[in-house]
């Protein structure tokens, strides 16, 4: 599997021809100017790592793996998914899978609707963590991790790019790695709670909402004080509940002790790529090494030559043509399993779409079974490249659960929304997608046929949700740099600089040096003392006058009376 690793890529050759007005100098001067683009541009040797069994985080792994090749680098991608790239651009891929690993979410199999629902925002992070735990516990044991343990301390790459979201049991990698190279570390889930754990800082809990959270954005001293001890909840469960748990796995997979896990992120993370733009979360300064790449998955790439152009079936292509009145897709993410969702949910569903003038795309899961008869205006899907159909002219409103890269690729396309959120991230997209204007919130408890049908015409007719989400679309595309390149960059960035330069002090400070507690501390303490000084020397003052006051007194009296 690593044998791609150490292919030569060849150059072409660069010859001047010199012309009757060329001197030396200008030989000298464009041979430099080459010499310097062929540095530049020297492919690195990537090893890219992404243990999360999540298909959304392979699929913006994926992508991000796509643009390193286009431009030459050499990559060796470990993932949870075979990692699909044809053509010209796979010649310089090597990859491996972490077997077995999707399936490490089989006890959560006949979770559905009705066992989400009872998850409230602490219950969420609990078992958000025992999940990364028991995720973390089948991956050291793949026969992949064992293979890359082996790799990784004779194989040098120059720089590692791993998803850091919740497989820290892999950290010992690092401490481990021929050479040393840098690290790239990128969070799809986008400003995760402990996202301040890699960069330093607070957490801005009075700007932005905690994942789990039903908050747009928290307003007022209740929501933002409820948004405040669901980040400390998240905090204290990460550092004395699910880091120490990890930390026997990542050494039972290394073979040794290693430095406690949360030093090791603080020192040797460089660049952290944040699933994340302002133009969509409340904006938080960020130190120069956290890089917002927001739509790095959907961001449209000239394709080279050669290179395989995704794209939707024959099937679908005539059925989205063919929609006159428009199209809404339905979506709602690989997590719903439908088998777990109550029939008469579903008859409902069937009868609101049988009453609309649009066409309908619906991605159902393979398991799924409907027992009812799919109207005519309506296409059952297994899957669907979902930004590749977005895209189509003809679809005019996305139904899907608030996932963050469904939310990204509809914000992108500038389509409206209809959500219905299940847990995570998903309802506090849900809710600042509301306030924002671009879609309607639709939970799955309330689900009917007029609430179904209600929704999908307010999508459809109210033409305010077209418009605000044309505006946030552009909003959301308009950056110095598109995310997909500036991702790119950081990566080189990391390998030309190892030493991390745009890391701050911020990162290897403690909450107290970061919020000043003890300069505060120190300068309450030293006005109390100086207080408590200058009160004794003014009684002390006092005493002595009265003192001297009563002897002069005492002495004058004694000597009228003699």
């Amino acid at each position: 599997m690593v044998s791609g690793i150490d292919r030569k890529i060849t150059r072409e050759t660069f010859t001047f021809v010199p012309t009757m007005t060329s001197c030396t100098i200008l030989f000298h001067l464009v041979c430099c100017i080459l010499m310097g683009l062929m540095t530049s541009s020297k492919p690195l040797s990537i090893l890219l790592l992404q243990s999360l069994p999540s298909t959304s985080h392979h699929i913006w792994a994926t992508n991000l793996v796509k643009g390193l090749l286009r431009e030459g680098h050499q990559v060796h991608a470990v993932s949870t998914l075979k990692t699909k790239v044809e053509g010209k651009l796979a010649q310089n891929l090597t990859y491996a899978v972490f077997e077995g690993l999707m399936n490490s979410s089989d006890k959560y199999e006949d979770y559905g609707p009705a066992q989400w629902e009872k998850y409230n925002a602490f219950h969420m992070a609990y078992v958000t963590y025992q999940w990364a735990i028991y995720g973390c516990d089948r991956v050291i044991k793949t026969n992949a991790a064992k293979e890359l343990l082996e790799m990784i301390k004779t194989v040098k790459f120059d720089v590692i790019v791993q998803d850091v979201t919740l497989h820290q049991c892999l950290y010992g990698l690092w401490k481990v790695a021929k050479g040393k190279p840098p690290i790239v570390g990128f969070i799809p889930l986008g400003a995760a709670p402990w996202l301040k754990d890699y960069i330093g800082g607070p957490s801005y809990s009075t700007v932005r909402p905690y994942a789990s959270s039903d908050i747009a954005k928290p307003v007022g001293l209740w929501q933002r004080t409820w948004n405040t001890l669901y980040f400390i909840a998240d905090d204290f469960m990460r550092h004395y509940y699910f880091l120490p748990i990890v930390q026997r796995l990542a050494e039972e997979y290394i073979g040794h002790s290693i430095q406690p896990l949360h030093e090791i992120e603080k020192d040797s993370i460089n660049i952290v790529l944040i699933n994340s733009y302002c133009a969509f979360e409340p904006g938080i300064p960020l130190p120069p090494n956290a890089l917002e790449t927001g739509g790095l998955h959907v961001q449209v790439v000239q394709p080279i030559v050669g290179d395989v152009v995704v794209t939707y079936s024959e099937d679908v292509r005539i059925f989205l043509d063919g929609a006159k009145t428009g199209v809404i897709v339905i979506s709602l993410g690989t997590n719903l399993k439908w088998k777990t969702v109550e029939l008469n949910k579903i008859k409902s569903i069937v009868l609101a779409l049988s009453k609309l003038k649009q066409r309908v795309l619906w991605k159902l899961d393979a398991k799924a079974k409907v027992p009812f008869k799919i109207p005519e205006n309506v296409m059952t899907v297994k899957w669907i490249p979902q930004r590749e159909v977005l895209s189509h002219k003809n679809v005019k409103a996305f139904w899907a659960q608030g996932g963050l890269l469904s939310t990204q690729e509809a914000i992108w396309e500038g389509i409206p929304m209809i959500i219905t959120p299940f847990f995570m991230d998903q309802k506090s997209n849900a809710e600042i997608l509301v306030a924002k204007g671009v879609g309607i919130r639709l939970d799955f408890k309330i689900l009917s046929t007029q609430s179904v049908l209600h929704a999908i015409e307010e999508i459809f007719y109210n033409k305010s949700y077209t418009k605000n989400m044309k505006r946030l679309s552009s909003e959301f595309r308009d950056r110095p740099l598109p995310p997909l390149d500036l991702a790119i960059w950081s990566i080189k960035h990391a390998a030309r600089q190892p030493n991390g330069s745009l890391t701050t002090p911020l990162r290897s400070q403690s909450w107290v040096e970061q919020n000043l507690i003890d300069v505060y501390a120190f300068l309450v303490f030293t006005v109390f003392n100086l207080l408590i000084i200058l009160l004794s020397v003014f009684f002390a003052l006092k005493l002595l006058i009265n003192f001297c006051y009563n002897r002069i007194v005492s002495k004058l009296s004694k000597s009228k009376q003699s």
